[in-house]
């Protein structure tokens, strides 16, 4: 199938699904004249890109907010026409930390979404549910996303695709704090403050940048066929929505005596009925196990926090894609570009050493690439009985991006080569690194030899000079 064929049977399902809804809308609708006045509840999403870093830059949300900026065309509509805003936190962080230095148009910017009441996303809207798909001690919660966002746990409010999870994630995700979520009806069947999965799917098709669907009809026919409340969202995806399209959607909804809602997040327990779909369980497996070695390698550092708020920004970063088609690619390129710990610290290593004495001390380099102080224990074992090693275990903290040496003393058994292996460990006891191999060359009783040998010679020339002094001495008599 061609890609404009793709395009019209999209259109065409999309027309149907129209069609569909309308129908649903209408039937049973009380005459026209006796009609309640519509309703309707819309959540309008304003989400940052994707990307590798942590914060987004000044110069870009610049650009977003200024006049037919993304940012500044969905916040005017939404707050014009009473819709509710859902802002991803990553975006407040990225404003908060530029603090003074932030532009003064950014800053009035966020001032005005936050006196709209806004809901709080987690960081890069991440999927709740895929971030609590790893084991118990790795699970992310509110709490942590509250940590690296600065918005305060009770505030953030996720929102699940659907297609990360199993029927035991929902009584997991309410104990990590996800107890209110954007919920859809298609998800959740029959829960109170869902949203529809329906409606907003047809809005989503009519505010694509490539829609070739009208939005202002859309919003008619939404207009003309509600006599309810019709709680709706907009799509969550910032590729995915077209700002003028959003604005053009939300002032034909809104033109007469209809009515704006306030979207209220749904009310979860661990005991409704849930559906999934789609799961990609291999590459969602993937991503958390990285995480999982995240949180291991944040073990050794004075401040944990250093090492994984970064990787836990990525993270979420990743897991607000998992409905997009660019999910695998970005959870792949993700776990390859980790960090490990030899990225963080790692021997260095000289050239071979070679021991001239019954006893010796072995001079090891650690190195500290990252931001914080890191405490590892430093293992060294001889690989034969040419060399013993009394303290095989030693603990070293070494300062943030800086080296310190450990002293490995060793005692010499016999001459001969040898290699010491020497591995790095977290207090803990989780492996660091590679070994790393020292050629080890052991001449150990050079002192004794030389000592007779000096002896030997200085009695020997004594010996001759006595000889010749009585040598002479019988000469003369």
């Amino acid at each position: 199938m061609s890609a404009v064929e793709k395009v019209r049977v999209r259109r065409a399902r999309a027309s149907l699904t129209v069609a569909a809804i309308f129908a649903l809308l209408s039937f049973g609708a009380v005459p026209a004249e006796a009609a309640s006045p519509p309703a309707f509840s819309v959540l309008v999403p304003i989400v940052a890109s994707g990307s590798s870093s942590d914060l987004i830059d000044a110069s870009k949300m610049s650009r977003l907010v200024s006049p037919g900026g993304s940012w500044a065309q969905l916040t005017s509509a939404a707050i014009s026409h009473g819709a509710t805003i859902a802002i991803d936190s990553r975006i407040v962080a990225s404003i908060t930390a530029l603090g003074k230095s932030a532009p003064a148009p950014v800053s009035a910017w966020l001032a005005s979404v936050t006196r709209s009441r806004p809901i709080y996303l987690p960081w890069g809207n991440a999927d709740p549910f895929l971030i609590a798909d790893t084991g118990p001690s790795f699970r992310v919660s509110t709490i942590q996303l509250s940590e690296i966002s600065g918005v305060p746990s009770a505030d953030i409010i996720g929102w699940p695709t659907g297609r990360a999870g199993d029927t035991q994630i929902l009584g997991i995700a309410e104990k990590l704090g996800f107890g209110r979520l954007i919920a859809g009806d298609e998800m959740f069947p029959g829960l109170a403050n869902a949203y529809s999965s329906a409606a907003s799917a047809v809005i989503a098709e009519a505010v694509g940048p490539v829609s070739g669907d009208d939005p202002v009809t859309v919003a008619a026919h939404f207009r003309d066929s509600s006599n309810g409340l019709l709680t709706v969202v907009l799509p969550r995806d910032p590729a995915s929505i077209d700002g003028k399209r959003v604005v053009a959607f939300l002032n034909a909804l809104f033109q007469g005596s209809e009515k704006s809602i306030r979207f209220v997040p749904a009310e979860v327990a661990s005991g409704a009925i849930v559906t999934f779909h789609d799961v990609p369980s291999d590459t969602i497996q993937s991503l958390m196990s990285q995480h999982r070695l995240d949180r291991q390698v944040s073990e050794m550092a004075l401040d944990p926090r250093a090492i994984t708020t970064p990787r836990l920004r990525q993270l979420c970063v990743i897991a607000g894609l998992v409905a997009t088609s660019r999910f695998p690619v970005a959870a792949r390129a993700h776990t390859r570009t980790a960090k490990t710990y030899e990225d963080f610290v790692s021997f260095s290593v000289g050239s071979d050493f070679t021991v001239l004495a019954n006893s010796a001390e072995l001079p090891l380099t650690i190195t500290n690439n990252s931001t914080t102080d890191i405490t590892v224990n430093a293992r060294v074992n001889a690989l034969s009985g040419i060399v013993s090693i009394p303290t095989p275990n030693q603990t070293i903290m070494v300062p943030s991006g800086a080296s310190a040496q450990v002293t490995v003393p060793m005692i010499s058994v016999a001459n001969g080569k040898t290699s010491l292996r020497a591995t790095l460990t977290t207090t803990s006891g989780i492996v660091i690194s590679d070994p790393v191999f020292i050629e080890i060359e052991v001449q150990a009783e050079w002192e004794s030899i030389t000592l007779v040998a000096f002896i030997a010679i200085v009695a020997s020339i004594m010996g001759i000079g006595i000889a010749r002094t009585i040598r002479d001495r019988r000469r003369r008599s």
